[in-house]
């Protein structure tokens, strides 16, 4: 039972007595009312004081800047018990943890704002105990306390009354806040040192909260420059690499140009000679010709890439007519160098294609086909209706794809075993076929020729 709860019953009890009587307690009475109204005024007073530490620790967690965190810890302290002034003294970021390595981080005197450096020095003792105790400090009387007698400065600011408190977040401990007064102001009580104690409690973890928000700010901040470094270094790395791919293109253009312009040069010096007869003049001729056919298709390859091929023009066509049309542009090339060519036309019904860019395509394939075989090989074109959609194979029996540019093989440059070519066959016939809202996919064996199959919808 409480010492109020006591009170209460024992005024209970003379009541009683008064009402049977006994005037003798009459005089007890105002002693016994005076004790449960001063009671009543401390329990008041400390409700006030709850009140405004619960307000305090609402208000100092929301805090997460740590200089107005600390600005307002101060400010709270120094309010919270009447204090004149105060200040809070943390560990230094260089420090191991004792009472040396502690800085004083908020300072100020409430009436006229900073405190000066001779004013916290007249301190530092005391604080200097609490943090190597890690206990909270109280004087009532700083002049004859002799935890103050070596500072001269105690009588000329004529301080009187201290409060100190460690600042304990579990087992860290992460400075302190020292308060004090003057003759002229009250005294500090052990009910004024509790209230600075559950503050100091309660700040040491707003600090720690708000350090640890700085860390992670610093951090991301940290993260995000370093974000920015890789970008930087992922974007001159593209930039490398595209002067690279540029370089090996123009290198591989460059190459590739030479072989008919040389063909070219060499023939057309020969035909100017004056003994040339007629029949070497024609086959001369015609080598040139075909040499500058290879050197339009070339080009025309690279201007096809680089301009995207264009928009499609689609137009209703016959498959068995469109195959018949492809084979009888290429055969001669196949009949010249001793390949056959075979059609296997399961179906030759309509198709909804841009036939050029088609042809143009399947030709690449062809082409490349070609250049693989030797004399005696044959290309087989077949075709044959899927659900929703048309197949065409182009099976050779050439030597295969290499496994070393197998998963490469439809990206631009590509290229092997070709004695001239821009390596955008392949590139420009997938464009072409993708167009289409088909597919393009190729199957080999070494030794034993490949097989393009593309895949178109019907419409």
């Amino acid at each position: 039972m409480t010492v109020l709860h006591a009170q209460i019953d024992a005024l209970e009890g003379a009541l009683k007595r008064l009402r049977t009587g006994d005037f003798q307690v009459f005089g007890q009475l105002p002693a016994m009312l005076d004790d449960l109204r001063r009671r009543a005024d401390d329990l008041e007073r400390r409700q006030a004081e709850l009140i405004s530490l619960y307000e305090v620790g609402q208000e100092i967690v929301s805090i997460l800047n740590l200089d107005r965190l600390l600005e307002s810890i101060l400010t709270r302290a120094i309010v919270l018990v009447g204090a004149e002034r105060g200040f809070l003294m943390l560990q230094s970021s260089t420090g191991a943890g004792d009472q040396d390595d502690f800085v004083v981080a908020a300072a100020r005197q409430f009436a006229q704002g900073e405190v000066d450096d001779a004013q916290i020095e007249i301190s530092y003792g005391i604080i200097r105990r609490v943090l190597a105790s890690r206990e909270p400090v109280l004087t009532t009387n700083a002049q004859e306390d002799p935890r103050f007698q070596t500072s001269h400065s105690i009588i000329a600011y004529q301080i009187r009354s201290v409060l100190a408190a460690p600042l304990l977040a579990k087992e860290d401990l992460i400075g302190a806040i020292y308060v004090d007064t003057r003759l002229s102001a009250r005294l500090f009580g052990e009910s004024d040192l509790a209230l600075l104690s559950a503050m100091a409690n309660q700040a040491a973890v707003a600090i720690q909260l708000a350090r640890l928000y700085e860390d992670l700010q610093a951090r991301n901040r940290e993260l995000q420059q370093a974000l920015r470094d890789l970008q930087d270094a992922q974007d001159e790395l593209i930039r490398a690499e595209r002067l690279s791919v540029v370089g090996r293109m123009a290198a591989g253009i460059i190459h590739d140009l030479k072989n008919p312009m040389t063909t070219i040069k060499g023939y057309a010096a020969l035909l100017g000679r004056g003994d040339l007869d007629p029949e070497a003049r024609g086959r001369f001729s015609g080598i040139i010709t075909r040499s500058v056919d290879t050197f339009v298709q070339m080009t025309q390859e690279i201007l096809d890439y680089a301009r995207g091929g264009g928009p499609l023009q689609p137009q209703e066509i016959q498959v068995g007519a469109f195959v018949e049309d492809l084979c009888a542009f290429i055969e001669r090339d196949f009949s010249d160098k001793g390949l056959a060519l075979v059609r296997e036309l399961h179906y030759t019904g309509p198709l909804l294609i841009d036939e050029v860019k088609l042809r143009r395509a399947l030709y690449n394939i062809a082409s490349n086909a070609r250049d693989a075989m030797e004399a005696g090989g044959s290309l087989t074109i077949s075709t044959s209706q899927t659900d929703g959609g048309v197949e065409l194979r182009l099976r050779d029996t050439g030597p295969g794809i290499p496994d070393t540019i197998h998963d490469t093989l439809f990206e631009p440059f590509v290229t092997c075993g070709k004695a001239m070519g821009t390596g955008l066959g392949l590139a420009i016939a997938k464009k072409t076929v993708e167009d289409h809202g088909g597919t393009i996919a190729v199957e080999s064996v070494l030794g034993q020729g490949a097989t393009f199959i593309v895949r178109l919808p019907l419409s």
